[in-house]
């Protein structure tokens, strides 16, 4: 009995282990597509979907320099998400934690490898993180993230065709911080009378598409490029002063 014990025990392990090999070897290959990438420019176009918020869509130029730098410029406010702002899984793949495979699933057209990336750290912010990446060129092609305070955020990514460097060409996301709750009548205002009265509970559902476009990749951005403007401004001010 033991010995029949001891072989299934050993057969779970040797499966998990091999699972979670599979998985570290597909985000390496991720990783050192992404690695390739030293920096880049490039335009992009930003539709905010939300029910509570009407605003037209924005234009924006982002600028990126490995391993961290990113700056966006915008003439009018631009509602991106950090993670549009600079796609990496770097991010995603930093610190402490572990990987599982679940599964191949097809997604679209594509046959892709379901991985998922648990934290190890109870103070970082993510709780899981799932990938759906293609088995045929190692891009990711969806992400679903479950965070302690953003809720769920669900990105998908397309990329051009013949796609050499892994740099999405459009990135839905997709958000849902759950239930709130908001006034019937959107323009009352909250005073004693009327905060638990004429409010019904709303999910706060909706989508931000980010189109990319115009790429320029590894021209050697300069780090002045990424200095802190309002940085420079203060200095300046502090100066006058002191004269």
């Amino acid at each position: 009995m033991m010995k029949k014990i001891f072989i299934l025990f050993f057969a779970i392990t040797f499966v998990l282990n091999a699972q979670n090999n599979n998985a570290d070897k597909i985000l390496s290959v991720v990783k050192s597509k992404f690695e390739k990438i030293n920096d880049y420019k490039c335009d992009v176009n930003v539709k905010v979907d939300f029910d509570f918020i009407k605003m037209p869509d924005t234009k924006a130029v982002i600028y990126f320099k490995k391993p961290d730098k990113v700056k966006m410029e915008s003439k009018g406010f631009a509602m991106l998400p950090k993670q549009g702002i600079n796609f990496s899984p770097m991010q995603l793949l930093e610190g402490d934690f572990n990987t599982l495979y679940i599964r191949q699933e097809k997604l679209g057209n594509y046959t892709t490898d379901v991985i998922k990336i648990i934290p190890n750290s109870d103070s970082s912010n993510v709780i899981m993180t799932t990938l759906w990446i293609d088995n045929g060129q190692s891009l990711i092609r969806k992400i679903e993230t479950i965070a302690k305070k953003a809720g769920t955020i669900k990105i998908e990514l397309n990329y051009a065709v013949n796609q050499i460097l892994p740099l999405p060409e459009t990135a839905k996301f997709y958000f849902n911080f759950g239930e709130m709750s908001m006034p019937m009548n959107p323009m009352q205002q909250d005073n004693n009378d009327n905060k638990t009265k004429g409010r019904v509970p709303q999910e706060m559902k909706g989508s931000v598409t980010i189109t990319y476009s115009n790429y320029e990749i590894n021209k050697g951005l300069p780090d002045s490029l990424f200095k802190d403007d309002s940085k420079k401004d203060d200095s300046k001010k502090t100066d006058k002063k002191k004269k």
